[in-house]
């Protein structure tokens, strides 16, 4: 059982200070009601407003019983008294959509044509940047074997090029190996061309660097959490 304020006037004053303190909150700022983390964040601010403005006494007991807090405070929220629930009020102001919406509706092959009509082929190397087959990089010294053992799993970017053949950039070999991390952005992305072509765009997440550069640099781990924060969902 949460501990109690054995004050019970203590404990109903501090009711009635939180519950103004959030409900002016939202009042002042009614859509702060549209998102749960927004809500959350004014609550706990308010919480804390109502906490300083207790008496050094009572903030001191707080401080020694820091664990009962949470409880003590969802204890508040259940409580039946009417005059002790916290209330949120409604918005006062609905704001109407914006939009002309989706447009018509086109089937996928249409959809396709369109689609080419925008976009245009460009060489792998323009975007890749140097890429090399097995046969070339057999010659720098990475035998066939292990090249193919790499990319089997999935070590290395393969990235296809025409029908069966594969180029694989040379950004991401260092002393004939590749990279440290290569294998985990792989497995994150999950797409040889979208997981390379991330590595080598400067990435905000990563103060403009390029993720390549950075695993080159022994920085593997701010490379996969920034991957995982772009294309990891929830």
């Amino acid at each position: 059982m949460a501990t109690q304020f054995q004050n019970a006037d203590a404990r109903a004053g501090l009711r009635r200070l939180v519950a103004s303190e959030v409900s002016e909150a939202l009042t002042r700022q009614p859509g702060l009601a549209k998102t749960v983390a927004a809500n959350t964040a004014q609550i706990v601010a308010a919480v804390a407003a109502a906490v300083v403005a207790l008496p050094p006494a009572q903030q001191k007991r707080l401080k020694n019983k820091s664990a009962d807090v949470a409880d003590m405070i969802a204890a508040l929220a259940r409580d039946d008294a009417p005059a002790g629930r916290l209330v949120i009020p409604d918005p006062t102001k609905v704001e109407p959509r914006k939009g002309a919406g989706f447009g018509e509706l086109i089937d996928l092959e249409e959809g396709r044509r369109r689609l080419s009509d925008y976009a245009t082929k460009a060489p792998l190397e323009e975007w890749a940047g140097p890429v090399a087959g097995s046969s070339a990089l057999h010659e720098r010294g990475i035998a066939r074997s292990t090249l193919h053992d790499w990319q089997k799993r999935g070590q290395v970017v393969a990235l296809l090029a025409g029908a069966r053949k594969h180029a694989f950039p040379l950004e991401q070999f260092v002393d004939g190996r590749p990279v440290e991390g290569i294998a985990d952005v792989l497995k994150i992305v999950g797409h040889p061309r979208r997981a390379w072509l991330w590595l080598v765009q400067q990435s905000p997440l990563l103060a403009n660097k390029r993720p390549i550069d950075l695993l080159k640099q022994d920085r593997k781990d701010a490379v996969v959490e920034a991957a995982r924060t772009i294309f990891e969902h929830p």
